[in-house]
């Protein structure tokens, strides 16, 4: 069978978050013909088999679709583009929604998520004023308008895909707000796929006292400041624990003169070697604010890490709840996070994690080829074996 990887926008794929070169190979796996279809600028540098979209209102239109003689696509949607997914429909394909969400989606079902989210996302004290006033308008008037694409993109998939159980329950309470509860039941949990580099090779059973970090810390999503102080408390009580940060952008709080001298900053580094630190380390930690389902927990998992993170990540939350994978802080703060961590390895100490069987777990779930079969479960066109 034929199936379509279509990626909506401008973004190159060679530098996007969400790696459409690992679905490619996944389809491939199972016996499937892969394609991309993607505008002109995306497909730069892309290696895979591609069917360029001349504009962005071929990606609108039936007919470009119907003429690739495909049976199934799969489409980054952020919960939305009900146009680009309702043309996949009336080509007559199974259509998958990636929705690269967390679920928290709806001021009246998740006030406090979309809240935080509205005004955390600005580092600016008047545009945060400015997001909350936005929010609270939608909050007393009613976000109907904001949405309905959201409600008319599920409505047109036949499936729509979060990362995390956790993420099931908070979409599906969204759509239960609007007493549609025939979308939640499109609503499955698929992660996304992990590179084969992290799938495979030993894991090693000895582990430095070590946790690791990796993120865009000019982001505010990444909380970078709670990260710096709750690295700073950790090492106060406990010294011996190495912190290691890995990503762009970091200096600020991680680097020389930042608030933070209890870290060590290793910048953007070839991911050979931040996957060499999971290896060896014991856990990541992911103070973010936000996260839909982060491809790092996934390699982080994979090479026998536990994680520690907070409950506004659906992802932390679940793999913490199928066994023991880690620590979800209670709260947000510094000291909330520095207290999970301290937890964290207080049960490394007792031998209460164990690599082997964390990567024995997760591997298999996050294969490419095991990841594309669950995005197939329920087409019509069969599933290969």
């Amino acid at each position: 069978m034929r199936v379509l990887l279509v990626w909506p926008a401008a973004g190159r794929l060679t530098s996007i978050s969400v790696r459409y070169e690992r679905y490619a190979r996944g389809f491939r796996a199972l016996g499937c013909d892969p394609v991309t279809v993607c505008l002109p600028a995306a497909a730069e540098g892309y290696d895979e088999p591609v069917a360029v979209a001349p504009d962005e209102s071929a990606l609108r239109d039936p007919d470009f679709y119907r003429a690739l003689g495909a049976d199934a696509a799969v489409v980054v949607t952020w919960l939305g583009l009900p146009d680009v997914v309702a043309a996949l429909k009336a080509a007559g394909l199974w259509v998958v929604s990636l929705a690269d969400s967390d679920g928290r989606v709806g001021v009246r079902a998740h006030p406090g998520a979309t809240f935080a989210r509205a005004v955390g996302q600005h580092p600016a004290w008047g545009t945060k004023l400015r997001a909350a006033r936005y929010w609270a308008t939608l909050f007393v008037g009613g976000p109907g308008e904001q949405d309905r694409p959201v409600l008319a993109s599920a409505a047109a998939a036949d499936r729509v895909v979060v990362c995390s159980p956790g993420a099931v329950a908070h979409l599906r309470r969204f759509f239960d707000s609007y007493r549609r509860p025939d979308l939640g039941e499109k609503v499955v949990s698929v992660p996304y796929p992990t590179d084969e580099c992290h799938l495979t090779g030993p894991v090693p059973a000895a582990r430095a006292d070590r946790v690791v970090a990796i993120g865009r810390w000019e982001d505010p999503q990444k909380a970078a400041g709670v990260l710096a102080r709750a690295a700073a408390r950790h090492r106060a009580a406990r010294g011996q624990t190495e912190v290691l940060v890995f990503g762009p952008n970091g200096g600020r709080w991680f680097g020389p003169g930042g608030q933070s001298d209890r870290v060590a900053y290793m910048g953007v580094r070839p991911p050979e070697e931040i996957a060499a630190a999971l290896r060896t380390s014991r856990a990541l930690v992911l103070p973010s604010r936000w996260e839909s389902g982060p491809i790092v927990l996934s390699e982080a998992l994979a090479a026998g890490c536990s994680v520690v993170g907070t409950h506004a990540v659906p992802a932390v939350v679940s793999a913490c709840a199928e066994g023991p994978f880690g620590t979800v802080a209670r709260t947000g703060s510094a000291a909330g996070l520095a207290t999970a961590i301290r937890d964290e390895m207080a049960a490394w100490d007792r031998g209460e994690r164990d690599p082997t069987a964390i990567a024995a777990h997760w591997r298999p779930r996050f294969d490419p080829a095991a990841v594309c079969r669950a995005l197939l479960a329920g087409c019509p066109a069969g599933v290969p074996a």
